[in-house]
């Protein structure tokens, strides 16, 4: 039997080791506690370091423009909220979603600048060709479909307009380069009516866009040459008597051209009625006009060049702006007509029925409706423009009733829903060449699924007016 030593057994009865006991006892009682909170402590900041990975992430594509991976992300700290075990951990998860939700506008901005920039790239894939059949399908399938979106094609617009800006002011650069380069011999041909050379001339114009432009020259450097002639042979160097017929020329100047030209013809003015008595002319005053006069004949002729080149500039960005303002309305024209706008005319069509009521046809004409409105207004616009262009692309509007050609869409529309064929043909006046009805129901049925189904997105969800 063992045996104990007085100290041990004394120490025993100590108050100090009695509690240091109790409180060894109650630290191993407490063990399997602790190690549980450390266990969960663990785990909260690995799900906190998910949660900050997952909104790096959502920033990170919110700054590519992808707003479904934002969303996803939101949507993953939303449900790892919800097993959140305390207020604060909770409180984390909702300042994440917040900042992700903060970003999604810009990232829908982005998104829509990269998808214009992809419609556009895709159709310089396309002008520039050597893809084989199946690449070119893709190519104009993925633009059809990016040209679903409204606010990518605004977008796209812009940048199609700020191209046709940056060419037309190369173009203009370009012409007024060659007007430079031509402007003598242009001169030379008419001083000598060298029709030949003015046809020539004509045709390289015509080969770099500008002819009309070159008419514009032409016209007035022609009257200009007529002038001259005239007063050539009436002034002093030719004749004695002097010439005072330079008025209507100075006139036809531009106004801001006239001044110093009017000023050089009042001195001449002067010295002729100081020395010429309507026969003879006072000693030494004759030779002080005719070198007035030369001065005169100098500066006017300035004027006139300058006033020709200035009708060539003029005209030229007058037709380049026509020309920019009918762009802008035929790219505004193939926007796609938003959901919000197809509600609005739907409830102003149909106000007794409820925009959840309403029916497949009804949106349908709500929507045909808009674009039947913005055809004829486009086009109304276009022939105050440009009457003659107007009638080659849209065609007259005879007194028989005969609608205007209708946009591409429209005909995309009707491809997609032949069932579209009766409104198509009351707000055209006609159906396609390549449209044939269906004979059956059933071929109605097909053809109307096959349009359904081009409109169904990722996502599963149907998407009227798109």
């Amino acid at each position: 039997m063992a045996k104990f030593g007085q100290g041990f057994i004394q120490s025993l009865t100590q108050p100090g080791y009695i509690q240091g006991m109790f409180n060894l006892g109650a630290t191993l009682g407490q063990a399997p506690a602790v190690a549980a909170e450390k266990k969960a402590e663990k785990d909260r900041l690995a799900r906190l370091d998910e949660s900050f990975a997952k909104t790096m992430q959502g920033t990170a594509a919110a700054q590519q423009g992808d707003v479904s991976a934002v969303t996803r992300r939101m949507r993953e700290l939303q449900s790892a909220m919800r097993l959140a075990k305390t207020a604060e951990e909770k409180r984390i998860y909702m300042k994440e979603i917040a900042s992700l939700q903060a970003l999604i506008p810009g990232a829908q901005k982005t998104q829509t600048t990269n998808k214009a920039q992809a419609i556009l790239k895709a159709e310089q894939a396309l002008e520039a060709g050597g893809l084989d059949p199946r690449a070119e399908a893709a190519f104009k399938e993925r633009i059809a479909e990016m040209k679903g979106d409204p606010e990518a094609v605004e977008q796209y617009n812009k940048y199609k307009i700020d191209q046709f800006r940056t060419q037309k002011a190369q173009e203009q650069m370009d012409s007024e380069a060659w007007l430079k380069s031509k402007g003598q011999t242009l001169v030379e041909a008419i001083k000598n009516s060298d029709l030949e050379a003015l046809d020539n001339l004509g045709q390289e114009a015509a080969g770099q866009n500008f002819y009309e432009e070159f008419q514009s020259y032409v016209t007035t450097a022609t009257q200009n040459q007529k002038t001259r002639d005239y007063l050539e042979e009436r002034s002093l160097e030719r004749t004695k008597e002097p010439n005072l017929n330079y008025q209507d020329a100075i006139d036809k100047l531009p106004e801001e051209l006239r001044e110093s030209v009017q000023t050089r013809y009042d001195a001449y003015k002067t010295v002729v009625d100081k020395g010429w008595d309507g026969e003879t002319w006072k000693e030494g005053l004759r030779t002080r006009a005719v070198n007035l006069e030369k001065e005169l004949k100098d500066s006017l002729y300035r004027m006139q060049d300058t006033s020709a080149i200035t009708d060539f500039r003029g005209n030229r960005a007058v037709a380049v702006a026509n020309e920019e303002t009918i762009q802008k309305l035929e790219l505004d024209l193939a926007v796609p007509i938003k959901d919000t706008d197809i509600e609005r005319r739907a409830g102003i069509m149909y106000p007794d029925k409820d925009f959840e009521d309403l029916t497949t046809d009804q949106l349908r004409a709500a929507r045909q409706s808009i674009q039947t409105q913005r055809m004829e207004s486009v086009i109304k616009s276009i022939r105050i423009i440009d009457p003659e262009y107007a009638n080659e692309k849209y065609g007259s509007v005879e007194d028989n009733g005969k609608k205007n050609k209708a946009p591409q869409e429209a005909e995309d529309d009707l491809r997609r829903d032949p069932s579209l064929a009766d409104q198509f043909e009351e707000a055209y006046g006609y159906l396609p060449e390549w449209f044939k009805r269906p004979s059956t129901s059933l071929d109605w049925d097909r053809a109307y699924l096959e349009g359904v189904r081009s409109k169904i997105s990722p996502m599963g969800t149907y998407k009227y007016g798109e």
